[in-house]
């Protein structure tokens, strides 16, 4: 993950911003999206949940999805938050569910905490193209201050808990260094990339990657070339439909002028879903 993300770094310092952004288009597009596309397959495990259940969990998956795309069309902007809401948890949840172990309450307060911690990062970094997006996607862009002020109290917050963690003895120094060392480079790539190519850094090294690996393990008991084979087979389907679907959004949209907006729409509609997913998976284990 380091080594990758050192690759990029210094690749993203040797290119422009329409390199960058074609490449990171092509990991969302691919890796990104793929982490998600066994949902079903996961909901459908019998070690957790009969014929009846997976119905019922098929039809919650489904009118998720509905209710992301339905309140993107009605109100962008508050789509946007929640996207950035739930995202910021659930990259904490992937990258912290392992590492420490208190109460949900304060776990999950934890894992919301240090997904804004690097939205913040990456918007702050990256404030021009933040605007371009938001004002394609709804006509205004979140006020810089805003940004400012919720990276500070964010930093803040994340190194409070750390603080209790370690006095609860949930966490050790030594995670805790690692922790702080790894935001701080990250603060580093956010600055000397562009805007999607750091989320795409992000997305794919430190989150998907890992979920990808999570899921195979779940799903088949050991992570080889073979299960990992297997995973991606399964998933070809439903990665298909998501790309198609960010294509077709973009060119039958005319109101939509960046691609990176039609992207983002689509990651909208499959992020709470597969979030519920995840967190149904991860309770069962």
């Amino acid at each position: 993950m380091i080594f990758f993300t050192f690759l990029l770094f210094w690749f993203g310092i040797q290119f422009g911003e329409i390199v960058e952004d074609s490449i990171a288009f092509f990991l969302v597009i691919t890796v990104g999206i793929l982490h998600g596309a066994n949902d079903l397959l996961i909901l459908s495990k019998k070690d957790f949940t009969g014929k009846n259940k997976f119905s019922k969990n098929l039809f919650i998956y489904l009118i998720l999805i509905a209710l992301c795309v339905f309140l993107f069309f009605l109100h962008p902007y508050l789509a946007i938050i929640i996207f950035i809401a739930i995202s910021a948890f659930h990259f904490g949840e992937e990258h912290f569910s392992k590492k420490i172990k208190l109460n949900s309450l304060t776990n999950n307060i934890y894992y919301f905490i240090y997904g804004l911690v690097v939205f913040g990062m990456l918007f702050y970094n990256s404030k021009d193209q933040l605007k371009r997006i938001m004002v394609d996607l709804v006509g205004i862009s979140i006020p810089l201050y805003i940004i400012k002020i919720g990276l500070l109290i964010s930093i803040l917050l994340f190194l409070i808990f750390n603080v209790y963690f370690f006095i609860k003895n949930s966490i050790t120094l030594k995670v805790i260094i690692k922790e702080i060392f790894y935001l701080m480079f990250l603060f580093l790539v956010f600055k000397t990339t562009s805007l999607i190519f750091g989320f795409a850094i992000y997305f794919i090294l430190w989150h998907s990657l890992p979920s990808i690996l999570h899921q195979v393990l779940f799903l088949s008991g050991e992570v080889t070339k073979i299960t990992i084979l297997q995973f991606v087979k399964k998933a070809l389907l439903f990665w298909a439909i998501s790309a198609l679907g960010i294509l077709l959004l973009y060119y039958f949209t005319p109101d939509l002028k960046l691609f990176s907006s039609s992207l983002f729409a689509v990651l909208f509609a499959v992020t709470a879903p597969h979030m519920w997913v995840m967190s149904v998976m991860k309770s069962s284990e």
